[in-house]
């Protein structure tokens, strides 16, 4: 007797459910590392030069982006994530805050912004 293969869409949905669980548990690593302050560490501000961003942060923002790119292989890491608020987060996503280095944008420990506008 033959059996039959599993379904692909079952193999697909047990494949994301997976990959949200870990989100999930990274996102809990990001959420603890920040003690619930935002984590943005800006070097040109004049008010916040070289000290985090005092608001509470809300959101998680994914340094390794793009389309087809979250969550996949070293961006669903928390070392590639950062707690934000939300002034923060909507500055990064409208280009006027800017890593200040290529090589340190990819992790957490090492990317520094400046505002360019």
């Amino acid at each position: 007797m033959i059996t039959k293969p599993r379904p692909k869409l079952l193999e697909k949905r047990d494949k994301k459910a997976a990959t949200d669980a870990l989100d999930r548990a990274e996102n809990a690593r990001v959420r603890q590392r920040s003690g619930g302050q935002c984590e943005m560490l800006t070097t040109n501000d004049p008010v916040f030069r070289n000290r985090r961003c005092p608001l509470r942060a809300s959101h998680i923002h994914h340094l390794i982006s793009g389309i087809g790119r979250r969550n996949v292989g070293k961006s669903i890491e928390a070392a590639h994530k950062l707690h934000v608020c939300d002034r923060c987060h909507e500055e990064i996503h409208g280009h006027v805050l800017k890593p200040v280095n290529d090589y340190e944008k990819d992790a957490a420990a090492t990317v520094r912004y400046e505002r360019v506008r």
